[in-house]
């Protein structure tokens, strides 16, 4: 159930932040809040970072196939692994909310520029980054209960002979 709650609130937030961004640029144009914020509007017709530009519909058809894979990925990994699992559906929301635009425009809007990273990015770029964090976290520091298992099936002969070893002593 988490996988899905965290996948539509990615969606959503990229959605709804989207949608403002677009309203926002309508009436007042690119604006710099601070030192560390700009908001600018930018079209994407690339990947990550603007990159390849003009590749939309090869970048749509690769992304289903990830999505696809992902989530099949997702399904049948252990529950206990919340943060691989809750990072991989972060992705996986973002990933689905620049398909939207891909999909119905054609590319994706981009609007928020820091100097704190390069490129100018949005909300999707902002789940699926945090996503891969979580997830690499996840897969480093959630070991996997299959292989917990795994690791005391092979340990329980190991204990039986220390104990043989024990008793002719």
């Amino acid at each position: 159930m988490l996988p899905i709650v965290l996948i539509a609130l990615a969606f959503l937030t990229d959605r709804l932040s989207k949608w403002w961004a677009a309203d926002f640029f309508a009436e007042h144009g690119d604006v710099t809040i601070n030192q560390f914020l700009t908001l600018k509007e930018t079209y994407n017709r690339g990947v990550a970072f603007g990159m390849f530009q003009g590749i939309g519909p090869l970048v749509g058809w690769l992304t289903i196939a990830v999505l696809v894979a992902m989530l099949v990925y997702i399904a049948k990994t252990p529950r206990q692994m919340v943060l691989l699992r809750s990072g991989l559906s972060l992705i996986v929301g973002g990933a689905l909310g620049n398909l939207v635009d891909r999909i119905t425009v054609g590319q994706v809007l981009d609007f928020i520029q820091t100097p704190l990273r390069s490129g100018i990015f949005n909300g999707a770029d902002v789940m699926i980054n945090l996503g891969m964090v979580l997830a690499l976290v996840g897969s480093f520091r959630q070991p996997r209960a299959d292989l917990e298992e795994e690791q005391v099936d092979s340990l329980e002969p190991l204990a039986h002979t220390d104990e043989i070893e024990a008793e002719t002593e």
